[in-house]
């Protein structure tokens, strides 16, 4: 049976499982009703891509057996449940919960772009369920729209485990027109080590699809901020938990559960408890190269001087992505003037809450600035000429 073709007639029998109408497809397989005799609960059965089994032989099979192991103790409400496994034909299967929801294609298909405030309830139940999964120690690696369901009040995450099953050394990464990870959702350390299990990857991922929902676009580049103020009006606060998720993998929420509180306060109304007190040291060090330029109250130095000064300690790339989490949590401003020939110039500031921030942090601050690395000065051209005798 070739990849993503459909099981032939309406009913297949695999012993006392009863394989029904043909549900959808996914990057790994396809996916029918199922029905078990004497027992009313709605199946599905997900029939796997079969060229991982038939080119790795029974090393790829007896993985695949272990790791379901894992999976049938991973029980969690907002998790599709699996019930068993097993080979039809020389293709595995994974019988599991049967869940009538849509997943977030069909969903925002079907529906549109939701508001934002009715996200919330469903981001904090996929990321209390791959919360879950991580203290087990389960990273699931291929959190996309396509694996994420919704129904009014609830939600499901699918295909935990079937990245690692299929892909243990991340193989399918980069490969051309692949469908697995390596995509707009995929955090980008992947692209670097495809074998890292990390649940901040997770983090990335579920943010992109947070940050897609809203805005019907990827988070590509470095302005995420204006694609999300141009699709949609949010809180600041609000932009910030978003944008958190997609940050560098040091910047981003170390865990699912920092995300879930975030989120609640979000829905109480309440200011999120991180924020400042979770800068990075790139974070503390761009600021303090910024305070002690700007000694006086209305001070401002250049985003071109500031780099100047860390030249040798972070990339131009790190000092911009520091700066913009500084201006979204308030701590810096921000202004860009023309000059007479167009050429233009972005000016920094400390905000108030940035000079109480920094009289408070001295002593982190210094530390910091301490380890500020000269940036290498060229070695001096020296011009030999007979003519001049010294």
């Amino acid at each position: 049976m070739s990849r993503g073709s459909k099981l032939p007639g309406s009913k297949v029998s695999l012993g006392e499982i009863k394989v029904g109408k043909h549900l959808g497809e996914g990057g790994f397989g396809v996916v029918h009703e199922a029905t078990i005799a004497g027992i009313e609960f709605p199946f599905a059965i997900k029939f796997l891509d079969p060229h991982p089994f038939n080119s790795e032989g029974n090393s790829a099979r007896e993985r695949f057996f272990r790791e379901a192991e894992l999976l049938f103790k991973l029980r969690h409400p907002r998790i599709i449940a699996i019930y068993g496994v097993g080979e039809h034909e020389g293709r595995p299967y994974i019988l599991m919960e049967r869940f009538d929801g849509l997943d977030l294609h069909k969903a925002r298909e079907k529906h549109g772009a939701p508001n934002p405030d009715v996200v919330l309830p469903f981001v904090e139940y996929i990321a209390d369920g791959l919360g879950h999964a991580h203290l087990k120690e389960i990273i699931h690696r291929d959190i996309k729209p396509r694996n994420l369901m919704t129904v009014r009040g609830d939600a499901r995450v699918l295909d935990f485990g079937v990245a690692s099953v299929l892909d243990p050394d991340g193989s399918r990464l980069t490969r051309t027109g692949g469908t697995w990870t390596g995509d707009a959702f995929s955090a980008p350390e992947l692209i670097d080590n495809p074998k890292l299990r990390d649940g901040r990857c997770d983090v990335y991922s579920l943010g992109a699809c947070w940050f897609w929902l809203l805005t019907g676009k990827t988070p590509k580049g470095l302005n995420w901020e204006g694609a999300l103020r141009s699709a949609v009006k949010v809180s600041p606060d609000y932009e910030r938990v978003v944008l958190r998720c997609l940050e560098q993998v040091d910047s981003r929420y170390a865990t699912m559960q920092e995300l879930v509180a975030e989120v609640r306060s979000l829905r109480a109304g309440e200011k999120p408890r991180a924020g400042v007190d979770s800068l990075t040291d790139d974070d503390v060090l761009v600021l303090g190269v910024i305070a002690s330029a700007c000694s006086a109250p209305g001070d401002q130095t250049t985003f071109y001087q500031v780099e100047q000064e860390l030249k040798g300690s972070m990339s131009r790339l790190a000092i911009g992505i520091s700066n913009r989490r500084l201006v979204r949590l308030e701590l810096v401003t921000t202004s860009t003037h023309r000059d007479w020939d167009g050429d233009s110039t972005t000016y920094l500031s400390l905000s108030t809450s940035g000079e109480e921030w920094t009289e408070g942090h001295q002593q982190q601050i210094a530390a910091r600035m301490e380890r500020i690395q000269p940036a290498a000065s060229p070695t001096p051209t020296v011009t030999v000429d007979d003519d001049i005798p010294f």
